[in-house]
């Protein structure tokens, strides 16, 4: 009986440190917190351009999927190939402040994500 409390209490401390540990860990934020559909949240879009936006999205959903299957090269070109697309048709939806702005911010990602690199 000793024996099986003993256990009992062995796996109710095992578990508790083990959730412990979770608390600490960050939460995940999906994808990048500096991705395109974060950076799109701070141009302040009209309803028009968030549904001419939803519509090209909706469009080009399995794009990026097909293009997340592939390897190396050939999965770096098919990415590169929807992010010109999406960006031409951003240039025809955004007014030239929200363009201006959406480079900013890009090239803020950009920079972040280099000096990231840097210091790892």
């Amino acid at each position: 009986m000793k024996k099986i409390i003993m256990l009992a209490v062995a796996a109710m401390l095992a578990f508790n440190v083990s959730a412990a540990d979770d608390d600490k860990k960050p939460a995940k934020k999906g994808r990048r917190a500096g991705g395109i559909q974060a950076m799109l949240k701070q141009l302040d879009l009209t309803a028009d351009q968030k549904k001419a936006l939803a519509e090209y999205n909706k469009e080009n959903k399995g794009k990026s999927a097909e293009a997340q299957k592939l390897e190396g090269k050939e999965r770096r070109a098919a990415m590169k190939k929807i992010a010109e697309a999406r960006n031409a048709k951003l240039k025809e939806i955004l007014t030239e402040e929200q363009a201006k702005k959406l480079k900013e911010l890009q090239a803020k990602a950009q920079a972040d994500r280099k000096k990231k690199a840097e210091t790892k």
